[in-house]
């Protein structure tokens, strides 16, 4: 009886290992190379300009930032010529810009980021649920851990007539992807998962409406847009005339740009210079820059970049932004990215060293956020969120087959201990 325990106890424990040695490398990225050397920056600009002139369909700008300055950029297009000022829709990377809208009124003292967001609401409510409203708070609706479900992926809208008031959006976006219920609304307990919701940022967008006084466009020209001369920066496609990029779809044809209610969730039109202006406001080394760095106080700063929400075990948003893996400096890799059907925007930055990526692109769903993806690995040698969940299923094949296998070859070996120990007692005889 005690052997067989012995045997148990054994095989539990060998197996614990092979689970936790997977579990590490996978995590740490291990048997993953980065594609160029580690601080080679010509290397990985050519590096990645060769993947990119192989994949990119339509148009874009990549844009290589060393210690708060531009090393190198890389312009295509199929038709017009692009620039750093050029502007390109960015979809969802403007959450985090407007974010920085959001933080500038609670430095303020206009908003709590812990109070409910019913005390500040004046205009439209969330509709009644089973769970307790006063638990969605502004840090919740930052960092998408508010338990609102409405789904939203908004399309945006053909003509500017179309655009649904504010309110009436919030109430039943009619631009919602198709298979989503478009309600803002609380349909998980707040708190308690991360949910990622593009209504959470339509809900925000009232609220600075609300506390300001003034449009959203407005307040966020007033407060973060003029005070770091992003020049090129908006919510009003029509006011970039010929200095916008040509939206190129999947098969190459030109589309418009769609009119969007949805502003601070998805709404923003910007360019790679002023970008670059906005990732050095998040910057925590001193660096050579033009533009003021102070927009936010750095307290602000740190508390944007702290964990506020996990998938998978990991920590995996702040307040407005994303963190895509360990600096290895006590900090995270930071940034956000844009997706909509041909169109994908990046921005990375290390704040411990300055480094950074920008990639504006149409005619690609994923260029953008697999070019960033290389990025993370090749500044920190740690795979980000998302290679981790494409490494995932293999972790787990990997570590199932040699659990099996540990099961296995332990088995074999009882079997040929029995079968020697009978042969000796046999010869014994």
């Amino acid at each position: 009886m005690m052997s067989f325990i012995k045997w148990v106890l054994f095989v539990l424990g060998a197996m614990c290992i092979w689970v936790l040695l997977n579990v590490l490398s996978t995590k740490q990225g291990w048997f993953k190379d980065p594609i160029a050397p580690a601080n080679d920056n010509a290397s990985f600009m050519a590096e990645a300009v060769k993947s990119i002139k192989k994949e990119g369909k339509g148009n874009g700008i990549f844009v290589l930032i060393n210690q708060g300055k531009v090393f190198d950029d890389f312009t295509y297009s199929k038709g017009e010529k692009v620039t750093r000022d050029t502007v390109f829709g960015v979809a969802s990377l403007g959450k985090w810009i407007a974010a920085f809208g959001v933080m500038k009124l609670v430095e303020q003292g206009k908003l709590e980021l812990d109070a409910p967001v019913a005390s500040y609401l004046t205009r439209w409510q969330l509709p009644p649920s089973q769970f307790d409203n006063k638990q969605v708070t502004i840090r919740r609706l930052l960092s998408h851990t508010a338990g609102i479900t409405d789904g939203l992926g908004h399309n945006g809208f053909l003509t500017a007539e179309q655009v649904q008031p504010l309110e009436q959006h919030l109430t039943k976006a009619l631009d919602a992807d198709d298979g989503v219920n478009g309600q803002v609304l609380v349909g998980i307990e707040p708190g308690t998962q991360f949910k990622y919701s593009g209504g959470s940022y339509n809900l925000l967008q009232l609220i600075v409406e609300e506390v300001s006084g003034m449009s959203f466009s407005t307040y966020m020209n007033n407060e973060v847009f003029a005070p770091l001369n992003m020049t090129n920066t908006g919510y009003d496609k029509d006011l970039f005339g010929s200095n916008l990029a040509q939206y190129f779809n999947a098969n190459g044809d030109v589309r418009d740009y769609p009119y969007y209610t949805s502003l601070a969730a998805t709404g923003l039109y910007t360019s790679a210079n002023d970008l670059a202006k906005f990732l050095n406001q998040n910057i925590t080394v001193p660096v050579a820059q033009n533009t003021p760095h102070n927009l936010l106080v750095v307290s602000t700063l740190k508390d944007m970049r702290s964990p506020n929400a996990t998938a998978m075990g990991l920590d995996i948003w702040g307040l407005g932004v994303m963190l895509f893996a360990s600096n290895n400096a006590d900090d995270f890799i930071i940034g956000h990215g844009g997706q909509s059907p041909s169109l994908n925007a990046t921005l990375r930055v290390n704040p411990s060293s300055g480094n950074g990526i920008i990639m504006l692109t149409t005619g690609n769903r994923s260029l953008a956020a697999d070019t960033a993806t290389k990025w993370t690995l090749w500044e920190t040698g740690n795979p980000d969120i998302y290679m981790l969940k494409n490494m995932i299923p293999k972790m787990l094949k990997t570590t199932a087959i040699g659990c099996l296998v540990i099961l296995l070859m332990s088995i074999f070996y009882i079997l040929m201990a029995r079968r020697n120990a009978r042969k000796l007692a046999t010869q014994q005889q």
